[in-house]
């Protein structure tokens, strides 16, 4: 095994989803996150990307990215987690492809549940409906040939619009805006430029009490180092994104990133990442840190 190699490998990732407890104005405010994490027992694989797809009195059911460590890849996973334990009742795997896929996002539309996860390494953005009777995603259909990373998609603005990072420079200062050509297919018309590395989506935009809203990823330091919460105004020229706050992770030892904010049906949902081997990362870096620049 060559030194880059051992050196990944001890340096290995792992993730963990959370239910936020606050409402959504103290979210807005930039209080103190209160979050119930996951309990589950699996060794195999790690969860993350969270996307809530439905919620009952006694479950909720997400969508996340299941790291496969037999696979070294990720898949795509339907989780049903029971609300009074907060732990994993059970975890369905709903596509898997020979590449890897993450951050599975929804559509709901006319009755179906459409999901347009990243999946550049396949070749472009496809979208899939969600057989919940199996369940699996079907129907795969390319709506892009943009290796786009961490899409999302959004009627906010009174257009169908993608707007989204791509693979040359995932996390970045880059925003793109996709729109549908002639092709039906979404290509790129414009781009939004920040300051620093926050153009990343971390879930999907939404709309409350009248304001606009996007969950962002500030990736300065490491990918997904940060959630930058920020409020999207409009104007003639385009929109303006204007941060209201940052967190980086609240987890007690899970500490190297938190990158996702999603929400439906009144239940917010985070992830964070930390060390699959805590202590040896933790030496490490402690030799590590005199050399990185920051």
């Amino acid at each position: 095994m060559k030194p880059i190699e051992i050196y990944r490998s001890m340096m290995q990732g792992v993730w963990n989803i959370g239910f936020v407890e606050n409402t959504l104005d103290e979210v807005i405010d930039g209080k103190s996150l209160k979050i119930r994490w996951l309990n589950h027992e699996c060794k195999d694989r790690w969860f993350a990307d969270p996307f809530i797809l439905d919620v009952t009195d006694d479950k909720i059911y997400v969508l996340v990215e299941e790291y496969y460590y037999p696979h070294k890849r990720g898949r795509l996973a339907m989780l049903t987690v029971d609300r009074a334990s907060n732990s994993l009742i059970k975890a369905d795997t709903i596509l898997e492809l020979d590449s890897h896929l993450s951050f599975p996002a929804i559509i709901r539309r006319e009755g179906k549940i459409l999901v347009y996860p990243e999946n550049y390494k396949g070749g472009g953005q496809k979208i899939y409906e969600l057989d919940l009777e199996k369940p699996a995603l079907v129907n795969g259909k390319q709506i892009s040939d943009a290796l786009l990373t961490d899409a999302v998609y959004t009627e906010l603005f009174g257009k169908k619009q993608i707007y989204s990072t791509e693979s040359s420079n995932p996390n970045e200062s880059t925003l793109g805006v996709y729109e549908i050509d002639e092709s039906g297919k979404y290509v790129k018309v414009k781009d939004y430029h920040f300051p620093e590395r926050i153009a990343r989506n971390a879930g999907d935009w939404f709309e409350y009490k009248g304001k606009k809203y996007r969950p962002a990823q500030e990736c300065n330091f490491e990918y997904g180092h940060a959630i930058s919460f920020q409020q999207i105004e409009e104007s003639p020229d385009g929109l303006t994104f204007k941060e209201l706050w940052r967190k980086t992770s609240p987890h007690p030892t899970m500490k190297v990133a938190f990158h996702t904010f999603n929400m439906y049906k009144g239940v917010m949902v985070v992830d964070c990442r930390g060390y699959r081997y805590r202590a040896l990362a933790g030496i490490i870096n402690f030799f590590r840190r005199p050399f990185v620049k920051r």
